[in-house]
């Protein structure tokens, strides 16, 4: 956005009158462009642009960490970081994952092992952030030109431990406008 970062979607138009433009010119065979004789013509200009709504998604990773035998809530955090231009409202949702079937039933694997987990909206963990087909689980929000951070609660809640290993899982990040 070259720096202008505040321009709202839109067309956008300036006009120059024949009293803001001149255009100098002589053609002759021995023309000069160091002397100011010639023909004067002065014609309007406009200049023109067009700004499209835009939006642009970062993430960093929710890391559960290292932990033994999974009997209590294990939380971590993660961020999306949303920049739009200003005045675009847009969502924010989350995929269930590569094998989960709910924002709270996302799956880390291992071959064939599993450790559930989901990811909120919330500190407390209590408002699931999914995808649009969840109702009510996406993150609203209306760009400003500068970049935006929302931060994902992740929890793993008591589960029976699987085998020890690193698992994991890819949530993809959407953002709609």
């Amino acid at each position: 956005m070259g720096g202008q970062s505040t321009a709202a979607p839109g067309s956008y138009l300036s006009t120059f009158s024949a009293a803001d433009v001149e255009i100098r010119y002589r053609y002759t065979t021995t023309s000069s462009c160091t002397t100011a004789v010639g023909s004067i013509a002065r014609p309007s200009l406009n200049v023109t642009a067009s700004v499209a709504a835009n939006c642009m998604v970062a993430t960093q990773n929710v890391d559960f960490g290292t932990t033994g035998v999974l009997s209590s809530n294990i939380d971590a955090t993660g961020q999306a970081t949303v920049t739009c231009t200003p005045a675009t409202a847009y969502t924010v949702s989350l995929s269930n994952g590569m094998s989960g079937t709910s924002p709270t039933n996302r799956r880390m694997t291992l071959g064939s092992a599993a450790v559930v987990y989901g990811l909120y909206k919330d500190a407390g963990r209590s408002q699931p952030w999914g995808d649009a087909a969840t109702a009510g689980s996406t993150v609203a929000g209306t760009g400003t030109g500068a970049a935006q951070g929302y931060t994902v609660y992740g929890r793993v809640p008591p589960q029976t431990t699987p085998t020890p290993g690193t698992y994991s899982d890819t949530v993809v990040v959407t953002v709609t406008y």
